[in-house]
């Protein structure tokens, strides 16, 4: 989730390039030692942090690297996370168990475990990606990137945003008390170590929860649970300059739960992933 409208993001220190399970995963500083079906690594650099501890999206998209690795290479086709706590800074272990191995699909189940404790835990289901053959679904008409202005999303209650680049792209605002809950933005993942799965993770958690277009101040709305969808036209992720165009939507709310849905598209108008959040929403302060 990311923070409210202040000043442009500051610099980051870079995280780490690494594509397999057996190295350090994006984000985490130092090495990591692996245990079979486990890998042990050292805390994650607090550049990633958001309210209370790592950015949600990158805690599953390293689970989902963990799975990929142990599915022969296959394609992410789902995740399904539950995020029961925040990760801080203890050590960590990636835990991943393959469920199921059939002719063309593989389902894994895996744990990011803090202090021998679940943290996050994730069910993933991989096989091959497809051309895609039919598009229905198209995005919403906006500017390119370029007549876009900065969110000016501030680093001072998620850094993580420091890792990105965000220009709004529709007429709604975060915090600019409205009356539609959703909010449209272009978005740039700024880091070099994601494959186009692991990159639509981390998008589809980045941005403000669609109900702060109803609101005038920020309150926490961690998620507790985060699933997305990967379509066939996955690989498109990154095509003219790297920009995505992400669309969110809160499509109920109480006082204290929220469900909010979301789409990333290519400039092009390709569908690339969907996502869908239950959020709790928490008293100010």
């Amino acid at each position: 989730m990311a923070g409210v409208p202040e000043s442009g993001v500051a610099g980051a220190s870079r995280a780490t390039d690494a594509r397999d399970a057996g190295g350090p995963p994006v984000g985490v500083r130092g090495g990591a030692a692996s245990n079979g079906g486990d890998l042990d690594i050292p805390p994650i650099d607090r550049s990633w942090w958001s309210w209370s501890g790592v950015h949600g999206g990158l805690t599953v998209a390293l689970l989902l690297r963990h799975a990929r690795a142990h599915a022969g290479g296959l394609d992410a086709r789902t995740v399904h996370a539950s995020l029961l706590r925040p990760v801080q800074d203890g050590g960590l272990r990636l835990s991943t168990e393959v469920v199921r191995r059939g002719a063309a699909s593989v389902v894994t189940r895996a744990a990011l475990m803090e202090g021998g404790a679940p943290a996050v835990l994730a069910t993933t289901l991989l096989a091959a990606r497809a051309a895609p053959t039919h598009l229905p679904t198209r995005p919403p008409a906006v500017p390119p990137p370029r007549d876009c202005p900065d969110a000016g999303f501030t680093t001072e209650v998620v850094p993580f945003v420091q890792h990105l680049r965000v220009r709004m792209a529709g007429d709604a605002r975060p915090l600019s008390g409205g009356t539609d809950p959703s909010l449209v933005a272009w978005m740039r993942l700024e880091e070099p170590g994601f494959d186009p799965a692991e990159a639509a993770v981390v998008m589809l958690d980045s941005m403000p929860p669609a109900i702060y277009a109803l609101t005038t101040e920020p309150v926490p709305v961690p998620t507790a649970e985060f699933s997305v969808h990967f379509t066939d036209g996955l690989d498109r992720l990154g095509e003219r300059d790297g920009w995505s165009l992400i669309e969110v939507r809160t499509e109920q709310a109480s006082d204290s739960w929220s469900v909010d849905s979301s789409s990333l598209w290519s400039p092009s108008g390709t569908l690339l992933a969907v996502g869908r959040q239950t959020r709790r929403i928490l008293p100010a302060g």
